[in-house]
């Protein structure tokens, strides 16, 4: 299943930890994949609803090193997954660089892969505060 739904500039996401989780052993599977995907820094399991949706689903939210290796990142996870998820199941994704990820969307719980210390804007060497 490989449809991509493409987001309109202001669409309104909210994030929220998960009414009805998917499996621990799946969510783990999962995280194992994300984890071998280069270009991935950080990697969230978090309930979603668009503005507009029916309903809320639990999605897998990425961060990424820089905006321009999200389609390649995203081709070779997709391929990965495959391997991991049951026959016609899909899993919504939504890729950030890391620092556009939404900070409602880094919830502890939800967590699957990555540091606990999400990158930061950085700042002129000189620069001490």
């Amino acid at each position: 299943m490989n449809r991509e739904r493409k987001l309109q500039a202001g669409t309104t996401l909210y994030f929220g930890v998960p009414a009805n989780p998917m499996s621990e052993i799946m969510a783990d599977a999962i995280g194992q994949v994300v984890a071998q995907v280069p270009g991935i820094v950080e990697a969230y399991l978090p309930q979603c609803y668009l503005e507009g949706d029916e309903e809320a689903k639990q999605v897998l939210v990425l961060g990424v090193e820089s905006k321009s290796r999200i389609p390649g990142i995203m081709q070779d996870l997709m391929s990965k997954l495959q391997l991991v998820l049951p026959a016609n199941q899909g899993i919504d994704m939504l890729p950030f660089s890391t620092r556009e990820l939404p900070p409602e969307a880094r919830i502890a719980e939800c967590q699957i892969f990555g540091n606990n210390n999400p990158v930061r804007e950085q700042k002129p060497w000189w620069k001490f505060w």
